[in-house]
């Protein structure tokens, strides 16, 4: 009995430690970073009439709600950085799980454009 509570634990020690992270930052690191970096996506998971209201310049909508099991074709790249807000940081945070379980590698989640400081696009 005790080789099989052993074995149970290890291997679900083994499948947590084996899932991927995602980093997570203030949007006050987010303005420095797209300021100081290129080659990044700037990904909002909000939905497209939020997304129409006000987003960060250069920002991609695609909807958490949109993200499951199948491959996003704007997004082809598994190990380009993409940086992922919400409004709060709630979705954010569900979005850059779901992109985990699809294979993506470099994801940072920066919280929500409640906290953004910066310059905001509205429209598109």
């Amino acid at each position: 009995m005790k080789k099989i509570i052993y074995l149970l634990a290890s291997a679900v020690l083994f499948i947590s430690c084996s899932k991927g992270q995602f980093t997570q930052i203030s949007m006050e690191e987010l303005a420095h970073r797209i300021q100081t970096e290129s080659d990044y996506i700037l990904l909002d998971v909000r939905t497209p009439e939020e997304f129409s209201t006000g987003h960060i310049p250069g920002a991609l909508c695609i909807p958490n709600e949109s993200i499951g099991k199948q491959e996003i074709p704007t997004l082809p790249n598994k190990k380009q950085r993409i940086y992922i807000y919400c409004r709060s940081g709630s979705r954010s945070k569900h979005a850059a799980d779901k992109l985990l379980n699809l294979g993506y590698t470099n994801l940072v989640e920066a919280g929500g454009i409640m906290d953004w400081q910066g310059e905001i696009e509205v429209g598109r």
